[in-house]
């Protein structure tokens, strides 16, 4: 009887101590989900060094947490914190997660801002294996493949892949660009007419005169697009947030605490 009592005692503390280990698994959790969307908020109301504060208490609690070292990595770009930094938070993240495709496509805007183009592309090709939809990714290739790698069939391909989600002019613009530098006129004149169609002018004129130059067309990067590599076309503007999955739909910050 008193082997069965003692048995009987030790199974119960078994069964309290695992109890409390998912109480104490779900309390910990809900403090980093509130954690996080503290540093969320923090992050968008560009209030940027309580945010690298927040993101760095919950890496110190879960230190393979991929979406906080992104979070990191956006606070301190946006700050403009070190960019080696950046890259480095990044490539964390990467690292704990490798599905993180966000984590992707900002080492491909970070790099394309520093001329690298090489590593640019890299990153964003990456990031189209994880999640072939990815329109950031497809119109960062689109214009990396115009204006700078001068391979416009490359460039029609990704502009038409954004086309389906996406109806901006500077789309048409773009492509219109490709066609011409493919010497596909008929389709050019299909994009300025599209441009008319949308009021967009400007560049509908631009395309025009150099149809009617026979030259090549000048992106001008106060509307976006350029043909040099260091300014910004558009696609490959600021940092990208985290997906509330590897292959979801952006929303601001969000990442998954489901493995807490």
């Amino acid at each position: 009887m008193c082997h069965q009592r003692i048995r009987s005692q030790r199974h119960k503390w078994i069964v309290f101590i695992l109890l409390f280990c998912i109480t104490a698994s779900r309390v910990q959790a809900v403090d980093l989900r509130d954690l996080y969307e503290r540093a969320v908020n923090a992050y968008e109301k560009q209030q940027y060094s309580q945010a690298i504060e927040l993101y760095g208490q919950i890496i110190k609690a879960v230190p393979t947490f991929a979406p906080a070292y992104n979070g990191m990595a956006l606070a301190n770009q946006a700050s403009s914190g070190d960019e080696d930094k950046t890259i480095e938070y990044l490539k964390t993240a990467i690292s704990y997660d490798p599905k993180l495709v966000q984590a992707y496509d900002n080492l491909g805007r970070i790099y394309y801002g520093r001329q690298d183009v090489d590593h640019a592309q890299e990153y964003f090709e990456k990031a189209l294996t994880i999640d072939p939809n990815l329109t950031s990714a497809q119109l960062s290739l689109a214009w990396i493949n115009l204006l700078v790698r001068s391979r416009p069939m490359a460039s029609i391909r990704y502009f038409k892949m954004v086309l389906k989600v996406s109806q901006d002019p500077k789309i048409y613009y773009g492509l219109g660009q490709a066609y011409f530098a493919s010497n596909q006129r008929a389709q050019t004149i299909e994009m300025i007419t599209k441009l008319h169609e949308m009021g967009e002018e400007d560049m509908a004129a631009r395309l025009e005169k150099s149809m009617r130059e026979n030259s090549v067309v000048n992106a001008e990067p106060d509307n976006g697009l350029s043909s040099n590599p260091a300014a910004t076309p558009a696609g490959l503007g600021p940092l990208s947030p985290t997906p509330d999955k590897p292959t979801g739909t952006k929303v601001h910050l969000r990442g998954k605490l489901s493995d807490f």
